[in-house]
């Protein structure tokens, strides 16, 4: 497909869009916005190296504190965080400093 074809493909189906969808491609910039490309394998989250790190992780977690593993939704945040801190994620990296923080600063109190 050349350009000029993309381009008339784009714009068909931006102007097919709802109002409110057409609003939301507004919102992250429609030259940034690619309707052409592949979604997201969600298998990539479950199998992927960074998840499977992540899950030896946690199991080495819950095998030190010598109790049951949390529950599912206790388990699914750590597995969230664990999986962010190996992939350099900025959010949980931020959660972490806050972590360090809020144990030197506010529990020593």
């Amino acid at each position: 497909m050349d350009e000029k074809e993309h381009e008339s493909r784009k714009k068909a189906i931006f102007d097919s869009m709802s109002k409110r969808g057409q609003e939301r491609i507004l919102r992250i910039g429609y030259e940034n916005w690619d309707p052409f490309q592949e979604p997201k394998d969600p298998r990539e989250r479950i199998f992927g190296s960074a998840s499977l790190q992540a899950n030896e992780i946690l199991r080495r977690f819950y095998q030190s504190r010598s109790d049951r593993e949390e529950s599912a939704a206790v388990h699914k945040e750590l597995f969230d965080l664990c999986r962010g801190l190996i992939q350099g994620e900025s959010r949980a990296g931020m959660i972490l400093q806050f972590c360090e923080w809020y144990l030197k600063t506010i529990a020593q109190r």
